[in-house]
């Protein structure tokens, strides 16, 4: 998205030194709800991490899996040029702002300085606002950069720290003791593992595979960990937490439910492999520098990353274009690394928790790069026999103590070549979008997962717990193949050897229950892909299978 107003603000001039240019998709307007509280004190420490362009666009990674490119591949022919990178340090230096960080691959600088120069560097003015969503250091308007940087910096982001909406589980909360006296046949909940029986997953535990999971508020706790490992049966895998310029890995904030739900889905089903965990702040640069770091760590190099929070592709006051577009290229650089992307679809139906009437899907979920994972409801009778439909309790809707799974249509991000499915939006005039979600996996709270927090054993859900379900999978998947799956969505609508849609064969379809909780309306489950379930929920065992054809 290009910007029409190239105009510099007050005081520059359009051309020769010292001039500036508008810096395309900053756009930025105040959070509905705020109230300014003042000015930003011209002595706050700001740092920003700034976006340089590639040596080259990225290429679609059409006909994985196939030929991955290494780290030392991606960065030699798609980072960023070291001019360029030279060019922008010293630029910003002369400017008062001091480097603390360059990485080519992830085409980033980071920087820092007080508030005065950063508003002078980029031309913009900085207030502090108060928010019932928390308060936040905001701007308005567009973004400024010195004429030298035009066609080099391609984003700014750090200026701005509003909160995104947060993915948060359903819960229902009891004590570690009622584990032992509940009578196995009377109990809805599930250990992950009991999970991955119901959906025929490979055996194994994950050895070799190394599993990420992106967070955004909360703290990892090891005694929890060890807690649950003990109620569920299985070893205590390793685990690294770590923090994205410097976000504390160990907040009880209420988000640690989130952190451990990750964690211990994951621990429950891959005992064996390695977790990481990295924690960031939940805004727009929060999510540009933990998801560079995820998928460009050399230390834990990944094969699945799991990321259960998101936000509206298109709420008003949320993502900037910006912000889409750089973290849909490095999701993109994962696919071509053959890193595969599980991302939950939200956890408030059709409208994904907006008030405006219209349906809306979630971000990052509505990225063509990643799997993006729904939610079913599933009950398991006395006798063992299994029946799901799509997760929607109550009203569907989490600020009402329900919940529903997300889907839809992509306002966003135009229909991959390889999404050859028919299902058309339900807000009118809408582009043919990207449908999310492509699978799904058990997502209800009423028959949800057991997860230790705070000491404290209870049942969680939503499509925060479906997410690193699917994670797991792929881990046992990439260790029975002995190599990644990688980008795997084209894989579920490309053909299988019999000819018909790989997804119709290593999923069980879901084609009952629907997700509308937008007063335009929602979409409904049904014989094949839809917009509710995607594919259906996972047959592990066919799945490999299916990919050993591939």
């Amino acid at each position: 998205m290009k910007s029409t107003n190239q105009e510099a603000p007050a005081g520059t001039s359009a051309n020769g030194p010292g001039s500036y240019v508008v810096l395309a998709g900053s756009q930025r307007a105040v959070l509905p709800g705020a109230h300014v509280l003042g000015v930003a004190d011209a002595d706050e420490w700001i740092e920003v991490t700034l976006k340089v362009r590639r040596k080259k666009p990225l290429p679609e990674p059409a006909g994985l899996p196939g030929k991955i490119l290494t780290r030392e591949e991606l960065n030699e022919e798609y980072g960023a040029a070291q001019e360029d990178i030279d060019t922008v340090k010293a630029v910003l230096t002369g400017l008062g702002l001091r480097i603390l960080k360059e990485s080519p691959i992830s085409c980033s600088i980071r920087a820092g300085g007080r508030a005065s120069v950063v508003e002078s560097v980029f031309r913009v003015k900085l207030f502090h606002y108060s928010h019932p969503g928390g308060n936040y250091r905001g701007r308005t308007g567009e973004i400024h950069i010195p004429a030298e940087l035009a066609g080099i910096v391609t984003a700014v982001f750090g200026l701005d720290n509003r909160k995104l909406v947060k993915r948060r589980p359903i819960k229902k909360r009891r004590t570690s003791l009622d584990l032992a006296t509940r009578a196995e046949a009377s109990r809805a909940w599930f250990f992950p593992a009991e999970l991955a029986t119901i959906y025929s997953f490979p055996a194994g535990d994950g050895k070799g595979q190394t599993v990420g999971l992106l967070e955004f508020g909360g703290g990892y706790f090891a005694s929890d960990l060890a807690t649950f490992c003990q109620d569920a049966g299985v070893s205590v895998p390793t685990v690294q937490a770590v923090s994205v310029n410097n976000t504390p890995t160990n907040q009880k904030d209420g988000d640690e439910d989130e952190v451990m739900l990750d964690v211990e889905v994951v621990a429950g089903v891959c005992p064996a492999a390695t977790i990481v965990v990295f924690f960031s702040t939940f805004d727009e640069g929060g999510w540009v520098d933990a998801i560079d770091m995820a998928i460009h760590d050399t230390e834990f190099p990944l094969t699945v990353l799991s990321c259960s929070w998101g936000y509206a592709e298109d709420a008003s006051g949320g993502w900037t274009a910006g912000a889409i577009t750089s973290i849909n290229e490095t999701l993109q650089s994962a696919a071509l690394l053959g890193v595969t992307i599980c991302v939950a679809a939200g956890d408030d139906g059709s409208s994904d928790g907006v008030t405006d009437g219209h349906a809306h899907v979630d971000f990052p979920a509505a990225s063509p790069y990643v799997l993006a994972v729904g939610g079913t409801t599933l009950k398991k009778s006395s006798s063992g026999a299994i029946t799901e439909t799509a997760w929607k309790d109550g009203d569907g809707l989490r600020a009402d103590n329900g919940g529903s799974t997300g889907g839809g249509v992509s306002t966003q991000f135009a229909r991959p070549s390889w999404q050859t499915v028919s299902i058309q939006s339900i807000n009118p005039g809408s582009i043919e979008g990207r449908v999310v979600p492509d699978v799904a996996a058990d997502g209800s709270a009423n028959t949800g997962y057991w997860t230790v927090v705070d000491g404290q054993g209870g049942v969680v859900g939503g499509t925060s717990a479906a997410t690193p379900l699917w994670a797991s999978l792929v881990a046992r998947l990439n260790a029975s193949l002995g190599t990644p799956v990688g980008y795997l969505s084209p894989l579920l609508y490309g053909a299988d050897a019999n000819g018909q849609a790989l997804g119709l064969s290593v999923c069980r379809d879901i084609t009952v229950g629907n997700n509308d909780t937008a007063s335009i309306g929602g979409y409904s489950a049904g014989p094949g892909y839809d917009a509710v379930s995607g594919w259906g929920v996972p047959i592990g065992s066919a799945l490999l299978n299916g990919l050993k054809t591939k």
